[in-house]
């Protein structure tokens, strides 16, 4: 495969990934601020969907284009490579964590119609794993144009 056509994958599946996890994220939290028990566990159900679908392929897509560009250009085992494998990894780990408290919610309220007090325990949670997560993202981006810690 060409540089430029996986580099242009590696670019467009970053975007999905970021895109569909922050649109996801602001769509569910706002949702449940509003505290309307049936749109929350709605807008849940597409969240999960939206995940499965379209953030889990790209995170995929993004460490296999990843690895491959990093090689193409001579970077693997440089300084700047080990920095974007580790952040990455703590990218991982937090949107895994918070995909499956995704999960733990919509068991909760199954077959409710009101929040049981987990639920908001978890949203929490689930909100302090976001930023991070979000954060890191941002700064993948960072390093991926500025190539710093070469």
């Amino acid at each position: 495969m060409s540089y430029h056509l996986l580099k242009l994958i590696h670019i467009l599946s970053a975007t999905l990934m970021i895109g569909t996890g922050l649109g996801s994220a602001f769509y569910l939290y706002f949702t449940y601020k509003k505290s309307q028990f049936s749109t929350v566990k709605e807008v849940l159900n597409l969240v999960i969907i939206a995940d499965m679908i379209f953030t889990t392929p790209s995170v995929i897509i993004q460490l296999i284009t990843g690895i491959l560009l990093s090689n193409m250009l001579g970077l693997t085992y440089t300084n700047w490579f080990w920095v974007v494998l580790s952040v990455s990894f703590i990218v991982l780990i937090l949107w895994v964590r918070a995909a499956f408290i995704q999960v733990e919610l919509k068991k909760l309220i199954k077959n409710k119609t009101e929040f049981p007090a987990k639920f908001h325990q978890l949203m929490n949670v689930w909100f302090y794993l976001g930023l991070p997560s979000f954060l890191g993202a941002v700064f993948l981006y960072y390093l991926m144009v500025y190539k710093v810690f070469l």
